[in-house]
């Protein structure tokens, strides 16, 4: 089996775990996916040793929250490793760790590290959000450090996303790339879609404009909807521009072209840009440059 295969099927194991054993409470999936000598470390450093304590354990979560559910984010694995980034959430119906049932629900994140070794869970390391357990619950109050940071500036939010889009529709060169400047961290993520899944950092954005602008010289962006929420601001734009040059390897055809494009923002407490997640209508622009024929029903 390749290294990639093996890394995949100890995810799989890490998950069905979680899923058919965890959450169920299947302790007979637990005896198929786990070492009998299986050690798990506590986030108190304390450890449960055997699969017997193990299982234990379970029931004692289940009989505590018996409506807990484990929900997977993200898996990563390297060697006989995985780590889980997870959602949990359940209700309070009965004692956990001496405190007596107090019908509150929680939602709270976890990171857990498994050593998958011959297919079996050999070891684990786990922690989750005890304080934020404690907070849901009631049994203590909610704990701040310092003052917090300041509530999210919705308005300078939409105001910089605003600029942004300006600033893409400005013929003047250095406008763009001066907007990247100021209103972007240097470290700033785009999540794109299937043409761009990933790019790091604002100077690979502003690396692009000469090529964008040289294709589509008069490009202009007007939102059709924009709005925020918390530190996000939703944006919806049409694209408009005169084919001039070179672009996804088709020479300028000097036809006018529109698509659309849809992007969420995240800024940070002092009013950047972070990240991006966007979605352009890539296909709709490669059957406008002549690349992929339109599809039978297709809309439009």
């Amino acid at each position: 089996m390749s290294q990639a295969n093996l890394l995949e099927q100890n995810k799989a194991i890490v998950r069905r775990a979680i899923e058919d054993g965890w959450n169920p409470a299947n302790l007979a999936v637990i005896d198929e996916l786990y070492a009998a000598d299986f050690v798990f470390h506590q986030e108190s450093g304390e450890a449960v040793r055997g699969l017997d304590s193990f299982k234990t354990w379970i029931a004692t979560i289940h009989g505590a929250f018996p409506d807990i559910r484990y929900q997977i984010e993200a898996m990563y694995a390297e060697g006989d490793k995985v780590a889980t980034r997870y959602t949990v959430r359940g209700t309070h119906r009965g004692d956990f760790r001496g405190l007596p049932a107090t019908g509150r629900s929680f939602d709270l994140t976890g990171h857990l590290i498994h050593r998958v070794v011959d297919g079996k869970k050999t070891e684990g390391w786990g922690i989750w959000d005890t304080l934020g357990l404690m907070v849901q619950l009631g049994i203590i109050p909610p704990v701040r450090l310092g003052g917090g940071a300041p509530p999210p500036d919705t308005a300078a939010n939409i105001a910089a996303t605003r600029r942004l889009f300006e600033a893409l529709s400005s013929r003047d060169p250095e406008v763009l790339p001066t907007a990247i400047d100021e209103l972007m961290i240097p470290e700033f993520v785009t999540h794109g879609d299937a043409l761009f899944p990933l790019v790091y950092g604002r100077d690979a954005l502003r690396q692009a404009i000469p090529r964008f602008k040289a294709a589509f010289p008069d490009a202009t962006a007007t939102i059709q909807q924009i709005f925020a929420e918390g530190s996000k601001v939703m944006v919806h734009v049409r694209v408009n521009g005169t084919h001039e040059g070179d672009w996804m390897g088709v020479p300028a055809t000097h036809q006018p072209m529109t698509w659309t494009a849809s992007s969420i923002i995240r800024f940070n407490s002092a009013g950047k840009m972070v990240e991006r997640w966007v979605i352009e209508d890539e296909l709709g622009v490669l059957q406008q440059l002549g690349r992929v024929a339109r599809f039978q029903g297709q809309a439009g």
